[in-house]
């Protein structure tokens, strides 16, 4: 396990894992309820307990997790066995995203509360491999978050963004379709939330 992979298993094991909500954030719900898409393959990076992973399952054929954290990854297992949930559709994989070599491209592509928790100096990086694994004709959906211009929590993570930065790092490779307030957030994050909808250029 990478260096990073340990310091999110310690906050897994010790509890402190305040971006875990119990549940796919509003917007998601959202875009997934009122969509036309219908995505062979979906990704979620950092996916956690594999909220939003369920949630896509909905819509995509199969929806793939990423998460370093072997707690969070068991967490995942034991709550994709509830009866509503097809675990044909969903798997998680304990893969780096920075150097995950999917079998193949991905439709649609989701990051909540993983751009925030990445290194400033990753941000670059990230928006590159996003084009990279994304198919030509899928669309990277992202909740930015949190959306505030100074440091919430100084040394981060999270490390706060803005609509502007993410548009930023997303140009050369992105178009957005869309990009404004999301009008429902999780307690403690209303306002701080844009939701993104981006197709390859």
């Amino acid at each position: 396990m990478s260096n990073g992979g340990v310091a999110w298993e310690q906050a897994w094991q010790q509890g402190r894992t305040g971006w875990d909500a119990g549940q796919s954030p509003p917007a998601l719900v959202q875009l997934v309820n009122s969509t036309h898409l219908k995505p062979a393959r979906a990704l979620v990076p950092g996916c956690g307990a594999g909220y939003d992973v369920f949630t896509l399952s909905r819509i995509a054929e199969l929806t793939i997790g990423l998460d370093l954290a072997p707690t969070a990854r068991a967490r995942f297992m034991s709550l994709s066995e509830q009866p509503h949930i097809d675990s044909d559709k969903v798997r998680i994989e304990p893969h780096n995203f920075f150097d995950y070599t999917p079998s193949d491209h991905f439709d649609l592509i989701w990051d909540y509360t993983f751009l925030c928790a990445i290194e400033p100096h990753q941000r670059q990086a990230w928006a590159a491999r996003m084009h990279q694994l994304l198919a030509p004709a899928g669309e990277l959906w992202t909740l930015i978050f949190p959306v505030h211009p100074e440091p919430m929590n100084p040394g981060g993570p999270p490390h706060p963004l803005t609509p502007e930065l993410v548009r930023e790092l997303l140009a050369p490779y992105f178009e957005a379709r869309q990009l404004e307030p999301v009008k429902e957030s999780h307690d403690g994050r209303a306002g701080k939330e844009w939701i993104g909808r981006w197709t390859r250029r």
